[in-house]
């Protein structure tokens, strides 16, 4: 009888534990769907939050870059638009970087970047003082696709006294000329500054005859290019440029210029 009574208290044990773990594993995926229920609705929250402010942000960005425009007449004669040798000098470097020689041609990709210069009330009103490079692309199409880092530039623009005037970007070994598609970029920046210029550079004109790139703006309402001359400041001889760039080609690499003989 004992051991009946023993082995039927087993049984209820072994029962009541069974739906003991029923009841907890129910309880648990209960507990873990409400949770992950709750997980799911506050990511969407944050979610939601986060792409208000980064739209806030972004407005108030460009509410503050419009701030810093200057406003004076449209650029259109011929003395209105003058350009750094140092300016000149990082966009070809740049252009080079990622379509240099040394880089198979099916490889190569455009560049992009960022123009930036001061006013003035006498002689070319408009000067390019410095550029920033922002990113690289495909064979035929580059983008600014981080804003954290054109606030980052814009930032440090700012701090140097200059203000966005412009962007630019290459076309390695084929022309310097703008596209239609490139409307869709610059309506952007006149819209930030109706003066807003685009520099095309082609690394591969600059032969000692041409400094290999031409400024333009655009007409927004019948989408055409128009052409704005411009001057260089300071001592730059077009025939020496691709002597300058070829030197300038380890630095652009991320290598020592020279290295003496026991560097190596």
């Amino acid at each position: 009888m004992e051991n009946k009574k023993s082995n039927e208290d087993s049984i209820k044990n072994a029962i009541k534990k069974r739906i003991k773990e029923k009841i907890k594993k129910e309880l648990l995926e209960e507990i873990y769907n409400e949770l992950k229920l709750e997980e799911n609705e506050l990511a969407e929250e944050i979610s939601s939050i986060i792409s208000k402010k980064e739209k806030s942000s972004a407005a108030d960005l460009i509410n503050e870059i419009k701030a810093e425009q200057p406003i004076f007449e449209k650029l259109e004669d011929d003395k209105t638009v003058s350009i750094s040798v140092k300016a000149i000098l990082k966009i070809a470097s740049h252009a080079l970087k990622y379509a240099s020689s040394k880089i198979s041609r099916d490889k190569w990709v455009e560049v992009i970047g960022l123009l930036a210069g001061k006013q003035y009330d006498y002689g070319p009103k408009l000067h390019i003082e410095d550029a920033y490079p922002m990113g690289h692309g495909s064979a035929v199409y580059a983008e600014i696709k981080d804003y954290k880092n054109f606030v980052r530039a814009f930032n440090d623009i700012k701090a140097k006294n200059l203000f966005i005037c412009g962007w630019y970007h290459s076309h390695p070994s084929y022309g310097t000329w703008m596209s239609d598609e490139d409307i869709g970029t610059q309506a952007r920046y006149q819209k930030l500054w109706d003066n807003a210029i685009a520099l095309v550079i082609d690394p591969y004109q600059i032969d000692g005859t041409s400094l290999g790139f031409q400024i333009f703006r655009a007409n927004l309402k019948n989408k055409k290019w128009f052409s704005i001359p411009f001057s260089v400041e300071g001592s730059l001889d077009v025939k020496s440029l691709p002597e300058i760039l070829e030197f300038m080609d380890p630095i652009i690499e991320g290598k020592a210029a020279y290295l003496e003989y026991d560097e190596d």
